[in-house]
């Protein structure tokens, strides 16, 4: 079964909230379909052998270590957002860094979760908080705020309620939403094909599928 058609079938089930690691894997491999997800699974798995099971650990094994960095010479790159990529060449964005520390904390029995700012993205686990693009560094609480706004340059009311941690279905639409905002600007007929065949998959954005026959108006 091809990742696009295995990830479509799946997204909509409860378990998958269980496997984000899959799921992200999926979208990656549906975009380029000689990645092979298993071997991500196991490249985390490694990952996590590498590290103890703590919060500071995890961040400082990948990415305080520079295993795994921010890309900021081409942040908007396609692969930014493929989790074999990132794994591959040990560069990403804050979506799939985080993605990467959450799946590593789930296989060492730490509970981090996934922290959905606006422009950005943090990890979470027991009231601390991990920026994994900017070297894993660790932040209490009160140094959320302050660290996002020199990280995004917004000046917007800040919700305290941003904070909560976000689940693995949203983690999954804001990684298909940084590659819409990517590909749509790329026109490429190609990738905008698969994108378009990926978040048909979710029926909240149902709405688009006027937009997704336009991405796809080569091919008709």
């Amino acid at each position: 079964m091809e990742s696009a058609d295995r990830f479509i079938k799946l997204v909509n089930r409860p378990a998958s909230e269980a496997h984000l690691d899959l799921m992200a894997a999926l979208i990656g491999a549906a975009f380029e379909p000689t990645a092979d997800p298993p071997s991500v699974i196991l490249d985390l798995d490694r990952l996590a052998e590498e590290c103890a099971p703590n919060f500071e650990s995890v961040m400082n094994t990948l990415f305080a270590s520079g295993r795994l960095r921010g890309n900021l010479g081409d942040y908007g790159d396609p692969r930014n957002s493929y989790l074999h990529q990132v794994l591959q060449r040990g560069i990403g964005i804050p979506i799939t860094l985080s993605v990467c520390a959450i799946e590593v904390g789930r296989r060492l029995d730490l509970d981090i979760k996934g922290v959905g700012l606006p422009g950005h993205f943090l990890v979470v686990c027991d009231g601390r908080y991990g920026d994994p693009f900017h070297s894993g560094k660790v932040l209490e609480y009160d140094e959320v705020e302050p660290a996002w706004r020199r990280s995004t340059g917004l000046r917007d009311p800040f919700d305290p309620r941003l904070l909560h941690p976000t689940s693995s279905r949203s983690i999954l639409l804001r990684i298909l939403n940084n590659l819409k905002a990517t590909l749509v600007a790329m026109d490429d007929p190609v990738p905008l094909r698969v994108l378009a065949r990926l978040r048909g998959a979710f029926p909240e954005l149902a709405s688009e599928q006027k937009e997704h026959a336009r991405w796809v108006r080569h091919w008709n």
